[in-house]
């Protein structure tokens, strides 16, 4: 149900080919379900949100999302798929204050089938456009959009669903393979221990009911219903590992259900107790890898490689804290979305950049490091993106060009006037944030980027404030440029004038020279008129001298 536009239908019509959409990119985040919830705050007749006046705090709350989330996938309806402009506003009166964005939906053409009108981004028509019966989409793209590259795009769109379809094989295929019946037999289903090797009363396969503790050979040490006793705690005369809080003995990335192993032990024997190859320390509290779940299918063995490659280049003290030394099956998947579109190379080298700037590696080496509290959670912070929805954006600059982040800039200006708006009305601008994982760190109120020691009274790192003075003192320079060029204009406005008056004499003073010039050749003109007739008739002259009249000659 949509709101209520200026037809008077209370509906919302959206372009069924979008919500058809089966790119993963579309369907991973919330650009779909945010397309959808912008069609119930669009007018009908207009398609844009101009009186729904949605704000990204309800956007984010319907999506049970955060804004910044809303913002990525606003940003992809935009620039990928061309389906959304987002035309940012403010507040009437108020420059510094920002209002409720307005979004403007291309989707009307695609509604009705017809074709669509200037103005649609080609994209989305170069897309969408095999949906509308009749539709030259290279006349319309040659007609409407001459520097979109159309071939480019197809080629590169094409290569994406390859890839897609090729993924969705693989996934089947692997789906096929699982559903296979498994051959019928006795003894150990899985066991890796050779026939004969087990000792007597028969074996053991994953008890669900509790915990086996094996032996070095393999051989189970106790009645399996022992299990259910809760194990004892660990003696506290056993050395603790390096650099940890006491939170360190329970991760959450290795998930409740795995087992315990002690050093070389296992259910099958001859094997390791790590799915790595890794064994877990002697007298380290270490949960074991978890059965492998669906979520661990869907990755092809090319994604695996570059997740492996990736945690096997974070700092070693990092891996020497995760369970076996590796990352948990589990977290795979999350781990390999939060890399986004960079290459393997740029997420090592985020990680490596993380580990120093954000704090990490002096919570755990310096002498007055309280230690890590989830190496999981850090390792998933280390590659994570970050809060800009500009994709090529890379903790503050363009990774392409290495210059700031003119997203970002805009984004630490508003929230530095909205802190300013706050404290100008008297509300609370919030405390500052403690910084996760790192005892000891804050977080900056403007960009969050993390800080040691005491917190400054307004919250800022020295890299905003630098900004923020910067910014105040090119806005001083503004304004002395901007009245010097106003007293510049108004002095050439006076010398014009000067030069115009000038100019204004000297036209009158050669309008009067000529004038007197034309009087005196009018004079001897006249003159020489009547000596010549005075010449050719001398009786006219001689009656006009003898008559003695006092008016003028006759000639």
């Amino acid at each position: 149900m949509s709101r209520q536009g200026s037809t008077g239908l209370r509906f919302g019509m959206f372009a069924v080919c979008v919500t058809r959409d089966s790119d993963p990119a579309l369907n991973a985040g919330k650009a779909k379900p945010l397309y959808d919830l912008l069609v119930t705050f669009a007018d009908v007749s207009s398609r844009d949100t101009g009186q729904g006046y949605p704000y990204r705090e309800t956007l984010a709350s319907c999506l049970d999302c955060s804004k910044q989330t809303v913002d990525r996938a606003a940003d992809y309806l935009e620039k990928e798929i061309g389906l959304v402009k987002v035309h940012r506003r403010k507040v009437d009166g108020k420059p510094d204050e920002n209002d409720a964005n307005l979004y403007e939906l291309f989707d009307a053409w695609l509604i009705h089938g017809v074709p669509p009108p200037a103005g649609t981004p080609p994209q989305l028509v170069a897309r969408y456009g095999h949906t509308v019966p009749g539709l030259d989409i290279d006349a319309w793209v040659s007609e409407h959009a001459p520097d979109f590259d159309l071939g480019a795009w197809r080629a590169a769109y094409d290569e994406t669903l390859r890839a897609q379809e090729a993924k969705r094989e693989e996934q089947r295929r692997k789906e096929r393979a699982r559903r296979k019946p498994k051959k019928k037999g006795g003894g150990v289903t899985g066991d890796a221990t050779p026939q004969g090797a087990e000792s007597g009363g028969g074996s053991v396969t994953h008890d669900a009911t509790g915990r086996v503790t094996g032996d070095a050979t393999g051989g189970v040490m106790g009645d399996a219903l022992s299990t259910t006793v809760p194990p004892e705690p660990s003696s506290t005369t056993d050395p603790a590992p390096a650099a940890r809080s006491a939170a360190d003995a329970r991760r959450a990335g290795a998930g409740s259900s795995a087992c315990e192993r002690a050093e070389g032990g296992s259910a099958a024997s001859g094997q390791d107790g790590s799915s790595e190859g890794q064994g877990a320390p002697i007298g380290a509290d270490v949960p074991g890898q978890r059965a492998q779940g669906p979520e661990d299918q869907e990755l092809t063995g090319e994604q695996v490689a570059q997740v492996k490659a990736v945690v096997a280049a974070l700092p070693a003290a990092l891996v020497a804290l995760l369970p076996y030394g590796t990352l948990p099956r589990r977290n795979r998947r999350q781990f390999l979305e939060s890399m986004g579109a960079r290459t393997t190379e740029q997420i090592i080298e985020r990680a490596a950049r993380r580990w120093v700037q954000h704090g990490y590696a002096d919570a755990l080496h310096s002498a007055e490091g309280k230690g890590i509290g989830s190496a999981v959670g850090v390792a998933m912070a280390l590659v994570r993106a970050g809060e800009c929805p500009h994709l090529r954006c890379e903790d503050g600059r363009d990774i392409d060009t290495g210059a700031d982040c003119r997203i970002c800039a805009e984004r630490r200006a508003d929230r530095r006037a909205a802190k300013k708006a706050a404290a100008a009305a008297g509300r609370n601008t919030g405390a500052v944030r403690q910084a996760p994982h790192r005892p000891g760190w804050w977080e900056c109120t403007i960009c969050h980027t993390p800080g040691k020691g005491q917190a400054p009274d307004d919250g800022e790192c020295t890299r905003c404030q630098d900004e923020a003075a910067a910014a105040t003192q090119q806005l001083a320079d503004r304004w002395a440029q901007e009245a010097a060029a106003l007293e510049a204009e108004q002095q050439a406005a006076a010398d014009l004038s000067a030069d115009l008056d000038h100019q204004a004499e000297e036209h009158a003073a050669a309008q009067a020279e000529e004038r007197t010039a034309q009087q005196q050749a009018d004079a001897e003109e006249t003159k020489r008129l009547r000596a010549e007739l005075a010449e050719q008739f001398p009786e006219l002259a001689a009656v006009s001298g003898s008559t003695g009249s006092s008016g003028p000659p006759p000639f």
